[in-house]
């Protein structure tokens, strides 16, 4: 790895940290209340969206008349796979479930797909001690949960729909990739967290009630789930997707996902020191083959 690059390592590692926090935040704000996932997807962003928009237009100011109408449609398509589809399926996911282990490892399959794409389609060099720490990585993951999988009974619906959020990160990264050197990352994520709040709008209707939208606003009042909302919307939703695309534009799409392996260490670690979560031997294991496994991804060898 070259020591230019830790820095934008570390952006990416801060922003797997805040995603890998966000699965207990989001399981914790199901257990305090029954509000909906697409009002906490909805109050999430209306949170977010919002001050990015803000810090865009007094740091990061952006002609929108000189972006072009195809440049449009990629951020539109962004923002259409996430946060919108990306955030339902995970949400509803881990509503379902309940679970917030069995769907960070799930999540922690986006890797595969992405490193493909980056390779074939973007045409990344990745050598074959990156691949393997691809392959390394996510075999880790699957030691690391192995004993989660076999106790619980989770339900079926639940894996669906979180492998549902896999295929959309992938989409997500697609047109990532396509203009994330053109234009600043708040620019970007201040676009996404907008579009996708706009689209949530319709939804927030037709599921809810009048009494519905009333009580889930309600819930907002209790100081704990307001706390988990806040905390998603501006470290999980705000700064993590901003830290994230700017390491990205560094290190490239391959390398830049297959970090995201270590989300179910740091959730992981978090349910074990905040919600007494155990944490074995076998899941120890688990976490050492995935962090040696993203290193040797991000190892770039000089020719």
């Amino acid at each position: 790895m070259k020591h230019r690059d830790t820095f934008y390592y570390l952006l990416i590692l801060i922003a797997v940290c805040c995603w890998g926090v966000s699965f207990v935040f989001t399981t914790g704000t199901f257990q305090l209340c029954e509000m909906t996932p697409v009002a906490l997807i909805f109050f999430r962003l209306l949170i977010a969206a919002p001050l990015q928009v803000i810090v865009c237009a007094l740091f990061f100011r952006q002609k929108l008349r000189e972006i072009p109408r195809q440049d449009w449609l990629y951020l539109l398509s962004l923002s259409l796979f996430e946060p919108f589809l990306y955030f339902i399926f995970e949400t509803y996911s881990l509503k379902v479930t309940g679970d917030a282990t069995i769907v960070s490892v799930i999540i922690a399959t986006i890797p595969i797909f992405t490193v493909f794409l980056s390779v074939f389609y973007f045409k990344e060099n990745l050598s074959k001690l990156n691949i393997f720490g691809v392959i390394a990585s996510v075999i880790g993951v699957i030691i690391m949960l192995a004993p989660k999988f076999g106790s619980s009974g989770a339900n079926h619906l639940g894996l669906l729909l979180a492998f549902g959020a896999v295929l959309t990160a992938v989409g997500y990264s697609f047109f990532l990739r396509k203009i994330s050197d053109r234009y600043n990352p708040i620019f970007i994520v201040s676009c996404q967290n907008t579009m996708g709040l706009l689209l949530l709008v319709p939804l927030m209707f037709i599921l809810h009630s009048p009494a519905e939208l009333h009580a889930q606003f309600s819930y907002l009042s209790n100081p704990a789930v307001l706390k988990y909302v806040l905390l998603l919307a501006i470290f999980c939703s705000a700064i993590a997707y901003t830290l994230y695309i700017v390491g990205l534009q560094r290190v490239g799409l391959g390398r830049a996902n297959t970090s995201t392996n270590l989300i179910p260490v740091v959730t992981g670690i978090f349910a074990y020191f905040f919600i007494n979560e155990p944490f074995p031997a076998l899941k120890i294991i688990g976490a050492i083959i995935v962090v040696a496994g993203v290193w040797c991804v991000q190892i770039k060898l000089e020719k």
